[in-house]
Order: C-alpha cells, then sequence, then structure tokens
C-alpha cells in the first residue's frame, strides 16, 4: 500500500540509482556478496520507488541486525528437488530469503513455460522482500504470478492475545497487455509492521485497529525496529464482528502453504522472530501461463472491460477515481523517478548510524 501520511519535515530526495549503489555498498561492507546485495538493494529501492517506505531503505536495518548476529547464513548452499514437473521445494539454507526468492520465481517460471504452471515452495528462508517484487517480475515475463511468505511473532490469531503467526503477506498479478496489468500485494493483517514502523518514525499516531488494544503501546527498540509486545490484527480486526477471523483465515492460509508445505516450523519462526536465532521462514512462488486458459487477447480484452465497469461506478462524493491495484504504486513510481526517492530524517539516522558502526565514511548525503 503506497504511503499517504504527508512527508516529515526535513525529508529529502534521491537519485534511485544512487540509493541502491549505496544501499548495496552498505550490504557488501556488512559481508554479503555484491550479486546479492545488488539484487536486495534492488528490491528495498523497488518499495521506495513505488511509496512503500516501510519496506524500502528503512527496512536495512533487518539485514544488518540479523547479519550481526549471525542468524543470516552468508555461505548459504541452496537446492531445489523438483518432485513432479510443476512442484519443488528450494531449502535456503538460512539464506538471505530476497536471494531464495529470486531462485523459486525463477524456477516456477521455467517450469510453467515447459508444462504451463510451476510451483516452488522455500524452506529455511527469511525476509524476502516485499510480495509485489516477485509476482510482478513473473507477470513482466506474461506469466500470472503468484508469491507469498510467512513470518512469526507479529500477529494475534482470532480470539487470541499473544502474537504468534507473522504479517504473512501475499500477492497476484496478472499481465494486461494494452490493458491495465493487475497488480495485488497486501498483508493479511490490517497493516504491515513497517506501517507502524513508519508512524512511530515519524511521530504520528499508531491507527486504532492496526493493534491488538490488549497489547502494550507500540514502540520501536534501539534498532529502529517495531517491539513484540504490541500483537497486530489480522484483516478485519479484532473477532469476528468486522470480519477478522476472515483475515486470520487467509494469514494462516498463507502460513500453511509457506510452514507446513515446506517443513518449516513455526515454533522456529517464532522464536527466530526477534534476530537472535534463525528467521526459519518460508515461501510459496507460483507462475502460470495465461493461455492455458484460452487466448491471450481476449483474457486480457475481457481484463479491460472488467476495470472499465470498475472504473464508471459512482464514487464517493471527495473521490474522483476508482483504482485498479496497482496503478497508485504505478503513479507512485512515475512522481520518485522523476523527483527522487524521498528518505525521512529517521531513515537517514538510521543509514548515518550503520556506516558509522562499519566505519563507512561515504554518507547518502554526500
Amino acid at each position: 500500500m503506497v504511503e499517504s501520511a504527508p512527508l516529515p519535515q526535513g525529508t529529502k530526495r534521491y537519485d534511485p540509482l544512487k540509493l541502491k549503489n549505496f544501499l548495496s555498498s552498505i550490504l557488501v561492507t556488512a559481508g554479503v556478496t555484491s550479486v546479492d546485495a545488488e539484487l536486495v538493494a534492488d528490491v528495498l529501492v523497488g518499495a521506495d520507488l513505488r511509496g512503500v517506505r516501510s519496506h524500502g531503505a528503512a527496512r536495512l536495518s533487518y539485514f544488518i541486525v540479523r547479519l550481526e548476529k549471525g542468524s543470516l547464513n552468508l555461505n548459504a548452499d541452496m537446492k531445489f528437488i523438483k518432485h513432479t514437473h510443476t512442484t519443488g521445494l528450494l531449502n535456503a539454507d538460512d539464506g538471505i530469503g530476497i536471494i531464495a526468492a529470486g531462485k523459486a520465481m525463477d524456477i516456477a517460471m521455467e517450469m510453467a513455460n515447459d508444462y504451463g504452471s510451476g510451483f516452488v515452495g522455500v524452506a529455511n528462508s527469511s525476509h524476502f522482500g516485499f510480495a509485489g517484487y516477485w509476482a510482478e517480475r513473473a507477470m513482466r515475463k506474461g506469466y500470472i504470478g503468484i508469491s507469498m511468505s510467512n513470518s512469526g511473532g507479529r500477529t494475534a490469531p482470532t480470539y487470541a492475545r499473544e502474537s504468534m503467526l507473522g504479517t504473512n503477506p501475499m500477492s497476484v498479478s496478472m499481465p494486461g497487455g494494452d490493458n491495465t496489468d493487475f497488480l495485488l500485494d497486501m498483508a493479511t493483517t490490517t497493516v504491515a509492521v513497517g506501517k507502524i514502523e513508519t508512524a512511530l518514525r515519524e511521530g504520528r499516531e499508531v491507527t486504532p485497529g492496526w493493534v491488538s488494544p490488549t497489547g502494550d503501546k507500540p514502540h520501536l527498540d534501539e534498532s529502529g525496529v517495531l517491539t513484540y509486545d504490541s500483537p497486530l490484527l489480522p484483516l478485519g480486526g479484532s473477532g469476528m464482528e468486522t470480519g477478522g477471523h476472515k483475515g486470520y483465515g487467509l494469514n494462516l492460509m498463507v502460513e500453511l502453504l509457506c510452514g507446513a508445505l515446506t517443513g518449516t516450523s513455526l515454533r522456529d519462526r517464532i522464536d527466530g522472530a526477534r534476530g537472535t536465532q534463525r528467521p526459519a521462514m518460508g515461501h510459496f512462488m507460483g507462475a502460470i501461463k495465461l493461455n492455458g486458459f484460452g487466448d491471450i487477447k481476449a483474457i486480457q480484452s475481457e481484463m479491460g472491460s472488467t476495470f472499465e465497469i470498475i472504473r464508471n461506478a459512482k464514487k464517493e462524493p471527495d473521490q474522483e477515481k476508482v483504482y485498479i491495484h496497482g496503478e497508485p504504486e504505478a503513479i507512485a513510481i512515475e512522481e520518485n523517478m522523476r523527483l527522487g526517492i524521498p528518505i525521512t530524517p529517521a531513515v537517514l539516522k538510521q543509514l548515518d548510524d550503520v556506516c558509522d558502526r562499519y566505519g563507512i565514511n561515504s554518507r547518502l548525503t554526500e
């Protein structure tokens, strides 16, 4: 979701390529190979370009904390086992989730190219960036894309009062051809952890309904990460009256597809949430050929007709447009490519602190 809150005072904008190179250089200094660091930086900058500040440069601290604590394997030996023509499992060997997700989606697309569809589960992984990056990668190649990931220790199941599950994001994409593409990217909680972190970092109040009212008041730790004593709520909120059980069901669905299916334990995931132990995350990546269902042009024409009907719906009094999923992000990309990516003072300080710890003389501001 594109961040709609006004940028805080003191925010500066930076060229996307400069920001990507800067983040990549920090990761290399922290021990990541240059090839892997470039992909991680591309995912982070990709989020910032889309206006998803919660998953951009602000997320660098996630990797740095876990690299420093040794819970990420920089020498991961990722192995893929193909179980059928269209399914298989990639063991990420506790490596960087972004690297594992990229390998898994590439394999899924290779399967789809040969057999019409491909699905890859990823075991023993870590944070894979924002889900839409991977579904969009498949969409740009002409496939329907599916990506999702679990985590742990963040979300309270309906009627529970402690953090158990993750925010468990999912993304589905569909290429529109000459029409608008469809790109859904969402957490299965009312909001992603990063949105709360962004609000706290920028001195804003946390919106009611984002976290459980029975938990502690949300606050950040010394690394700028939301602490684990404020459970997030599933989509629909607390209880069943507003559909919280449906959001919980979606959240658990992602957990099972990414956890039970890959043999990656939820208990390990909960224990590893704070960064001192292996993250133990799982992912589920899929690619499906559009022509497996009929003529591509006909399908995309129907997509266009569907979108047009929706766009012509009567608008709320203060709204001028009904958006299709992916359109707000496309608008943000155009603006941020033109003006530069906004980096808030709090995130800039985080980056400077990392540079200080690693003895990096260059700064983003230079």
